[in-house]
């Protein structure tokens, strides 16, 4: 039986050491600190996430990823009032990508930017 290979969709040409790879924004649109309460990958961050974001500040991260380890983890922030958002996500080297993300107890959140291909870059607009 042949094997078929089909690329992901992407306007970078992914290497080896970059692919699979989510870089996020949150937007803290909130009267607000937001403080990161959980949060977890299966390898070491690229780039931490922050443990707060300050009210009309924004934070970022980058979920580590390769071409022999897709990227995948989650984010919990919480508002002083106890509301949450929480960011999951899974970008596989084949198939398709799964980002979900949850705003509740009274936030919500807008999301922008692409979340097909490797090398995902989005941000999160959270109010």
């Amino acid at each position: 039986m042949p094997t078929v290979s089909v690329p992901k969709p992407t306007n970078e040409q992914p290497s080896p050491q970059t692919t699979e790879s989510l870089q996020a924004t949150l937007v803290n649109q909130t009267s607000g600190v937001l403080t990161l309460v959980k949060s977890a990958t299966a390898r070491p961050w690229v780039q931490s996430p922050p443990g707060t974001i300050a009210a009309g500040q924004s934070g970022q991260f980058v979920s580590p990823g390769d071409f022999s380890n897709a990227a995948n983890g989650y984010v919990v922030y919480q508002a002083a009032n106890g509301a949450t958002f929480t960011l999951e996500w899974a970008i596989p080297s084949i198939g398709k990508n799964s980002i979900t993300w949850q705003a509740e107890g009274g936030l919500s959140a807008q999301e922008s930017g692409s979340l097909d291909g490797w090398n995902v870059s989005a941000a999160w607009f959270i109010s």
